[in-house]
């Protein structure tokens, strides 16, 4: 995404939602439910990085099944696990299986505090886009611009990526359904309608980018929540929306995926 990005927010410190304070500038970032800017700039664009390095940004590891870890990167408390996992599902654009989607839960102790964090792995494999909505366009790799996931509505939340090997992380973030090219002042904007149900995640990744700038894995991005109900730890139908925005011309086209629901 070559484009200018003016980093109009006040970069917040902090978590927030009862949990484990973040260092200023570092880790999860809370995302505003009400005012301007909607979007909140992480890592920023491509080719306009956001200044202050490491917003959003967490390293070490998280606790999976096998490897003992009872820390979870950016937060306090030492007694995190994993609580819920719908690895590997499908991502289908028109038929075509462009990509695996790990999306997983984990849980501090007894409490009711949850991280949700999604990760998508783009296949060597060209789609073809529907001749309906998209015209006669010539089967090309499947760009994800946009990621989000639904069920968040009256619950604060905070944000943050980890690269576990990616290129890039999050670039931009917040409540919203609308991703790039879908509202006024897009792509540079930073103010899509509200909508406080959704989390989105604003990147590029691409097996094969037009622009050059080809990633096939996303970070992993973190949602951080206190629910007031343990989530569900079955996946339900169209929770996750894997969306090409058509940043260089391409079909725009939304996908959705099952996943974990809060």
């Amino acid at each position: 995404m070559k484009q200018h990005v003016r980093s109009l927010l006040s970069l917040g410190a902090g978590l927030g939602l009862g949990l484990a304070v973040a260092p200023s500038f570092a880790g999860f970032e809370v995302l505003t439910t009400a005012g301007t800017p909607v979007l909140k700039v992480c890592q920023g664009t491509e080719s306009n990085r956001n200044p202050t390095d490491g917003v959003c940004e967490v390293t070490g590891e998280f606790p999976t099944t096998t490897n003992g870890v009872r820390t979870f990167p950016g937060l306090g408390g030492n007694t995190w696990a994993l609580y819920a996992s719908n690895n590997s599902q499908a991502v289908i654009a028109n038929g075509t299986e462009v990509g695996r989607l790990d999306d997983r839960i984990w849980r501090r102790g007894s409490t009711t505090d949850y991280v949700f964090g999604i990760r998508i792995t783009l296949n060597d494999r060209r789609w073809q886009p529907p001749l309906a909505t998209c015209g006669a366009e010539d089967p090309d790799f499947f760009e994800v611009n946009d990621l989000g996931r639904i069920g968040f509505n009256g619950i604060a939340t905070s944000v943050a990526y980890r690269l576990d090997g990616a290129d890039e992380g999050i670039w931009l973030a917040g409540r919203t359904a609308q991703g790039l090219n879908q509202y006024p002042g897009s792509p540079e904007g930073l103010n899509p309608a509200r909508n406080n149900d959704y989390v989105s995640f604003r990147s590029d990744i691409n097996f094969d980018d037009p622009d050059g700038s080809s990633v096939a894995t996303t970070a992993w991005y973190f949602v951080a929540a206190r629910l007031t109900k343990p989530p569900k730890t079955t996946a339900s139908g169209s929770v996750v929306g894997v969306r090409q925005g058509g940043e260089e011309g391409q079909c725009k086209f939304l996908v959705p995926v099952n996943g974990l629901r809060p």
